[in-house]
């Protein structure tokens, strides 16, 4: 395909790129369902011939239902009437060959979730077209790109869009990387990694000098300028940083943190942080999630979230709610909780019922916690005082 060309949304995903969205997919809800990190689960080893049920993946009818269901939305299947097929089906090419006759035939749309660190995830549909505009954009400005390893799973939208629909639009072969350390010590000049900040922390402990020729891409929370300027005295050649979200996709990119964000080509900004774009469903608006300043119509300068959610593991989570759920603890009187910056974590400092301050312990808190948190959502680490720090200001203070 040319770089003015369009392709229909149905050959926009390869085979293998179907395998790899259903497998991230599916992996996902099993994580669930079994008390484990997708992570560890990680559909390693899983292939079109990997049986679904027993002497395979063992999905009991519960597990199936709930995959089924992920999938179905994922790929809006009931657009071509297909989701209910999926539960008897026996293999994940099964699966697979469902996904790609809906893609020709049926649904022009993805829905993906966000985390749910609210409380009740929220859907975002999003027009494939929508998604192939974009990439068209980041492939022309990336330019040559031998090969891409992503340490991101796929079935979130940063990782549909340089996961799959990015090499599949510059044919060019993908690696996944779980950990990633030796996959990106091996990686060649002209390879393009794809993370978060997080892992970004990891790689840059784990690999003290990166091989030269590799480019970086990190979304889903702020790159802090001390770590992208770290990864590029270790080999990085470059650090792009994209700004978004699951509802808008991409808006902006900067290629170094201590310059304003370039607003993507396809995107306009309205004024008071409002963008829209043409999209192929209509006109298509958008308020910044973050306070912001702005240079022109192009670019801008974040000045911190409006809805106070912070990054943990590339997740947001929302403090506030976390202190909401502390306190529906019989013994806790009074909260507070804050991102811990050092560890990425969340921290909780708690004030008890005066008759209780000498029979609870942090231990119990923590395994109170487990019960009615996620574990990003869940503190690291507890503090119990009489009374909540305040600086003079009468502000939360740290602790």
């Amino acid at each position: 395909m040319n770089g003015s060309g369009h392709k229909p949304h149905s050959t926009l995903f390869s085979r293998a790129s179907i395998l790899q969205l259903v497998c991230d997919l599916l992996a996902t809800e099993l994580a669930r369902s079994r008390g484990r990190s997708s992570t560890a689960l990680g559909a390693v080893g899983w292939n079109e011939a990997t049986i679904l049920g027993e002497g395979g993946l063992d999905l009991d009818s519960l597990e199936r239902l709930d995959a089924s269901s992920a999938l179905s939305e994922f790929f809006h299947l009931s657009d071509y009437g297909a989701e209910d097929y999926l539960l008897t089906l026996p293999k994940l090419g099964d699966w697979c060959d469902l996904v790609a006759q809906s893609l020709t035939v049926g649904s022009a749309r993805l829905t993906f979730r966000t985390s749910g660190s609210t409380g009740v995830p929220k859907r975002c549909t999003h027009a494939v077209a929508d998604l192939a505009e974009e990439v068209a954009s980041w492939a022309h400005m990336l330019g040559t790109v031998e090969r891409i390893v992503s340490l991101v799973p796929s079935h979130h939208i940063y990782g549909t869009l340089f996961n799959v629909l990015l090499p599949d639009r510059l044919d060019i072969d993908v690696q996944r990387a779980r950990g990633g350390v030796a996959t990106v010590q091996r990686s060649k000049p002209g390879t393009l990694v794809i993370a978060n900040p997080t892992l970004w922390t990891h790689l840059a402990r784990s690999c003290p000098a990166l091989p030269r020729g590799l480019i970086g891409i990190s979304s889903t929370a702020p790159m802090p300028q001390a770590l992208a300027e770290q990864l590029v005295r270790q080999g990085l050649d470059q650090m792009i940083e994209i700004y978004g979200s699951s509802e808008t996709g991409g808006l902006g990119y900067r290629l170094r943190p201590d310059i304003p964000y370039t607003l993507l080509d396809f995107w306009r900004h309205l004024g008071n942080g409002e963008v829209v774009r043409h999209g192929v469903d209509g006109l298509v608006r958008h308020m910044l999630m973050d306070h912001s300043t702005w240079y022109g119509d192009r670019n801008f300068q974040l000045e911190g979230r409006k809805d106070f959610a912070v990054q943990v593991g590339g997740t947001n989570v929302f403090p506030e709610r976390v202190r909401d759920m502390l306190l529906q603890h019989h013994d806790v009187v009074d909260a507070a909780v804050r991102l811990e910056p050092t560890r990425g974590r969340l921290k909780a400092f708690i004030v008890l019922r005066g008759d209780r301050q000498d029979d609870v312990s942090i231990e119990h808190i923590d395994s109170w916690c487990g019960t009615c948190l996620t574990d990003v959502e869940r503190p690291r680490s507890f503090t119990i005082g009489r009374e909540i720090p305040r600086d003079p200001m009468g502000k939360l203070a740290d602790w």
